[in-house]
């Protein structure tokens, strides 16, 4: 079987283990990013298979602290712009994103983001570390796009 190469782009640690841990067992070669600029880099640079995508990134390494709260939104942006196309799955732990007044539950934001990027957005999965339910559909989204 053909070894398959998957983006990751995360920054939480944990969250980041538990998607590696729960993919384990496909033949795949996985790069790990942190920030929007490198994960554009990376797609511009190399053909993907599969791209897991964090909804919530820092804009910079050293800015690990300053989230923005849909800098993954801003990626499929730049994908779609720049004709990138590889199967992606956003998962994410927050059902609500922005700040203060200007907020969007995940319902809607999943709603708008399938429809405006559905040439690369598959789903947007719920992480939650109590819950593995999300590794069943992580796996069945790969198995498809992997033909597997």
């Amino acid at each position: 079987m053909e070894t398959k190469r998957i983006l990751i782009v995360e920054d939480n640690p944990i969250k980041l283990e538990s998607i590696l841990s729960s993919i384990s067992s496909f033949n795949i070669k996985t790069d790990v990013v942190i920030t929007p600029a490198d994960a554009i880099s990376q797609l511009k640079q190399i053909s993907y298979d599969f791209f897991i995508l964090d909804m919530s990134l820092p804009s910079y390494e050293e800015e690990k602290n300053s989230i923005g709260s849909l800098s993954g939104k801003q990626i499929l942006q730049t994908m779609k712009h720049k004709r990138i196309s590889v199967p992606t799955v956003i998962i994410t732990q927050w059902d609500v994103f922005g700040h203060h007044d200007d907020t969007v539950p995940l319902d809607n934001l999943k709603e708008e983001l399938l429809e405006k990027f559905s040439k690369n957005l598959l789903d947007i999965i719920f992480w939650e570390k109590s819950d593995e339910s999300w590794k069943e559909d992580l796996k069945s989204y790969l198995k498809r796009a992997f033909n597997d």
